[in-house]
């Protein structure tokens, strides 16, 4: 048997799920809207013959390259502490941080100052060359092979005309882990090198040519 208030009920549920779904859309359609027009500032730097770029949240300001104080049996990609402000940053050169080919003459124009842990660190790089604006959507997924660099250092790549720059995610490349195994190796291989040296020394020479050596050096009677 048909009652009169079914029919309510199935207009009324009919007109709920239209208008739910309705909804679902507007929202869809609002959200897709917000996440196209977010967007990010970059800053974009040079390290070699590569374009690198990091979040302007993570960095504190640039400056000119200064006076290094170097600080005795530290890595070789640690050049030293600098006074800036009457701060004491720990100054890092990216370049050999990340085994990158560095040049004779430094060729470093910035440091680009980051905190990390409240802790204050600037990283050498050779050139700050701008301040870029673009949607985050513009930023997608590096491929296998696309920088010297890890991966798991980089954020994303962005393509801008004829142009591919590297997003590096600072906070990880200066996290206290990754520091210290740094560190540790570039120790390490310290401490090989100047076993070597000390082997090299202590190399035994045989009589044959210590006996031609002491010819050669002493003096012939004319």
């Amino acid at each position: 048997m048909w009652y009169p208030y079914q029919h309510s009920f199935l207009v009324i549920s009919k007109k709920f799920i239209g208008r739910l779904v309705c909804f679902c859309l507007f929202v869809l359609k609002v959200s897709r809207l917000k996440s196209a027009k977010v967007n990010i500032q970059l800053i974009v730097f040079n390290l070699g013959d590569e374009e690198y770029g990091a979040n302007i949240n993570q960095v504190r300001e640039i400056i000119r390259t200064g006076n290094i104080t170097p600080i005795p049996d530290s890595p070789d990609f640690i050049k030293g502490v600098s006074n800036v402000r009457g701060e004491i940053p720990v100054i890092i050169d990216l370049k050999e941080r990340f085994f990158l080919p560095v040049k004779k003459d430094g060729g470093n124009k910035h440091i680009v100052m980051t905190e990390r842990d409240k802790s204050v660190f600037g990283l050498l790089v050779d050139e700050v060359t701008e301040v870029l604006r673009i949607p985050q959507t513009d930023i997608k997924p590096a491929p296998e092979i696309v920088t010297r660099i890890d991966r798991e250092y980089v954020n994303g790549v962005i393509t801008l005309e004829n142009r591919l720059i590297i997003l590096l995610d600072l906070h990880k490349v200066l996290s206290p882990e990754e520091l210290a195994r740094l560190t540790e190796f570039y120790q390490r291989d310290r401490w090989a090198q100047k076993s070597e040296k000390t082997k090299a020394k202590h190399v035994e020479v045989s009589p044959e040519a210590a006996e031609t050596e002491q010819k050669v050096q002493e003096p012939q009677l004319v």
